[in-house]
């Protein structure tokens, strides 16, 4: 497929399939600023806009560390991309300043590498430590000072290193007897640096360059184990070539490290494994503690995805992989129950080495196994593992107790090619439970974000749910009045959603619903302790941003993807003012529906001929003041929204109204501007002015 074809297809990929290619391809060209990448890559991105499913998130990361043209489009990409990756308690603010993502001075390779050491960060990692050279033992991670603790193997004490300083210097090794000996070893235990390559390689969280191993060899054992260059010189060299001859085959690997390691040296032109080699194998599989395949799930996966390309055609799969059933966790026994934890395992195996693995799952189970496997998976996991149009994935489903984040996406974003049966059980009650879920392992976090955008920002998703209520719609506002998964202004925003894409809802709400379920609300609020700020605004003001949100939903926003398809076709994007303004344009009116929507749902219209003047400013009074030199000025105080100097139209929420609000006749104030005065007279407002913020003007 051509590289613009591939481009095209990945557009609308779901699976991952031709991003994965189009990875490959980006490795195999090395530049990705020519015309034929750059611009298009750009494009692709721009089509996805926030939909960064995992699966486009894990391919902007791939794109960065191949070193992707740094524009704004792609920094934006980059930064949704992680914070889809990282969990919840790394998705902060200060790792991402660890991490460099909206630094320009940081290019995307070196953000891309931070992130990656990042997720791979966990107590008890040996760390390598450059300028001076130190080993050490990784500690916590501080989400305070934002640093990590490092307790020297020297015995020199502990260090507090800064979280930026380790994400782009140190290095990272998997904790372990032999992984000590990197920092140094007696020379007379005929250590040889075949045998550092060999730990190196195998336990660092990263992928390590010939280079990058010399130069800690060369910091760390100079000068405690060998005196000087020459001598490091003599053992790295000399050891190296004669280790060459004493090569073992991969299918003669001791451990499940040893088999990674000698078959990713071996690569995929290692030959067509042989019957007695195929045979080895079996014997390592069957030899095989269940313990080390459930923890080393991952990296054993990953030796499968390498063996599965080198067998013969007639291959018996069951023979060789039979011993791993039950035993690793992407090769459940199919007379058990799906184990949580093996599940969890598998989902974290990359979807490279996932679609190899499906291969051999394919050949193994029945597609009722695999259909019931991949409704338990993450929502990257079920067009790798079978076909989701088939029957068997229907069943499975229907079968599930309940409906997970994944599978309710799935259904959504695939809804012209699932059956009705599965569409129709997407209601507010599923979807409030699934949201509700909490403790989910990293794999399953992305699915459940995307679930609550698709339910707090899509009106699609909001008219399905609409219509599977049917002629219920109360069970609408009675599953959000004890969803726990909402703060209160969330619950409004939503409402006021729902309410635009339904006059039942509408309806339902103007009889009473939505103030009970406001003043739930509140009360849980109350309950639990938080303070939260109500604020409110005349009727004429609220209308006001209603009929702009609806002006850049129905007329704005839909000009603006015409002018973008528009400028599109006019090709070369670098030079395309046209194209560079409709993006702009679209990034402003994103911004402005995202205020609008947020304003509408949290700010309450209120009514001004129901306000109740005594003695004190209150929202909706006339203050009159007079001043240090004798002068008198009368203001109006407002809503938020409602503020108008010219007319002395005060809205509350600024300086001028704060120094305002709540003070007695007679009582002295300070101005912004730092004039003193005291509260002359408190009185309704005008008639006129009622009118006119009421909307009856």
């Amino acid at each position: 497929m051509k590289l613009e074809d591939l481009f095209l297809a990945a557009a609308d990929d779901n699976s991952g399939t031709y991003l994965n290619q189009l990875v490959q391809e980006f490795a195999k060209r090395g530049d990705l600023s020519t015309p034929e990448i750059a611009p298009h890559l750009e494009f692709l991105i721009e089509t996805w806009g926030d939909n960064l499913a995992p699966h486009r998130a894990e391919f902007c990361l791939a794109a960065a560390e191949l070193n992707a043209v740094d524009s704004p489009l792609f920094r934006r990409a980059l930064v949704e991309s992680i914070k889809n990756l990282l969990p919840p308690f790394l998705n902060k603010s200060s790792f991402f300043r660890a991490l460099g993502a909206r630094d320009q001075a940081i290019p995307p390779r070196e953000v891309a590498k931070r992130c990656r050491k990042l997720l791979k960060l966990k107590t008890g990692l040996v760390a390598y430590i450059a300028n001076p050279s130190r080993w050490g033992i990784l500690g916590n991670i501080d989400g305070i000072t934002t640093s990590v603790g490092v307790s020297l193997i020297s015995g020199g004490g502990s260090l507090a290193i800064p979280l930026d300083i380790a994400l782009s210097e140190a290095l990272f090794f998997e904790p372990g007897p032999d992984t000590l000996k990197l920092s140094g070893f007696d020379p007379r235990s005929r250590f040889s640096s075949s045998d550092y390559r060999d730990i190196a390689t195998r336990k660092c969280v990263l992928t390590l360059s010939a280079e990058e191993l010399r130069k800690i060899a060369q910091s760390s054992l100079i000068p405690a184990n060998f005196a000087d260059l020459n001598a490091f010189n003599a053992w790295w060299n000399s050891v190296a070539i004669a280790a060459v001859g004493s090569h073992r085959p991969s299918c003669l690997g001791r451990s499940i490290e040893e088999v990674h390691t000698l078959l990713f040296e071996e690569g995929a032109d290692g030959g067509t494994f042989s019957t007695e080699e195929l045979e080895h194998f079996k014997h390592f599989f069957i030899k095989l503690k269940p313990d080390v395949a459930l923890r080393e799930g991952s990296k054993l996966a990953e030796i499968v995805a390498m063996i599965m390309p080198r067998l013969r055609n007639d291959a018996n799969y069951e023979d060789v992989f039979g011993p791993l059933k039950g035993k690793a966790p992407f090769m459940p026994a199919e007379d058990q129950a799906l184990e949580p934890a093996k599940i969890a395992v598998m989902a974290e195996i990359p979807v490279k080495k996932l679609e190899a693995v499906s291969k051999l799952l394919s050949k193994v189970y029945s597609d009722q196994f695999l259909a019931q496997l991949a409704s338990a998976l993450p929502l990257r996991c079920i067009n790798v593992i079978c076909n989701p149009e088939d029957r068997e994935f229907a069943d499975a489903v229907s079968a599930l107790p309940r409906l997970s984040n994944d599978i309710i996406v799935w259904i959504f974003r695939n809804i012209s090619n699932v059956d009705k049966e599965l569409v129709a059980a997407i209601t507010i009650d599923r979807v409030i439970r699934a949201l509700s879920m909490e403790s989910l392992s990293k794999a399953w976090l992305p699915a459940q974000r995307d679930l609550r955008k698709l339910l707090l920002d899509k009106p699609d998703f909001q008219k399905l749910i609409i219509a599977n209520a049917g002629s219920d719609v109360a069970q609408i506002t009675s599953a959000l009045q004890n969803a726990t998964c909402f703060m209160t202004g969330e619950q409004q925003s939503l409402l006021v959603k729902l309410a635009r894409v339904s006059d039942k809802i509408r309806e339902h709400l103007e009889n009473g619903a939505g103030e009970k379920l406001l003043a739930a609300g509140n009360r849980q609020n109350e309950h639990q302790g938080s303070a939260v700020e109500q604020l409110y605004t005349s009727m004429s003001s609220h209308q006001s941003m209603r009929n702009e949100l609806d002006d850049i939903i129905t007329r704005q926003q839909p000009e603006n993807r015409e002018a973008l398809k528009t400028a599109r076709a006019h090709g070369d994007f670098r030079e395309n003012s046209e194209y560079d303004a409709a993006k702009e344009r679209r990034n402003f009116l994103s911004r402005r529906r995202s205020e609008l929507e947020h304003d509408i749902g949290s700010i309450q219209p209120m009514d001004f001929r129901n306000v109740h003047v005594k003695d004190r400013a209150i929202i909706g009074s006339t203050v009159e003041i007079k001043t240090a030199n004798g002068g008198t000025q009368t203001y109006y105080l407002l809503g938020a929204r409602d503020g108008n100097p010219d007319k002395n139209w005060i809205s509350y929420k600024t300086r001028m109204g704060e120094a305002l609000l709540g003070k007695s006749v007679g009582e002295s104030t300070v101005l912004p501007d730092g004039t003193s005065c005291r509260l002359q007279s408190v009185s309704p407002l005008p008639l006129e002015i009622i009118r006119v913020l009421n909307g009856e003007a």
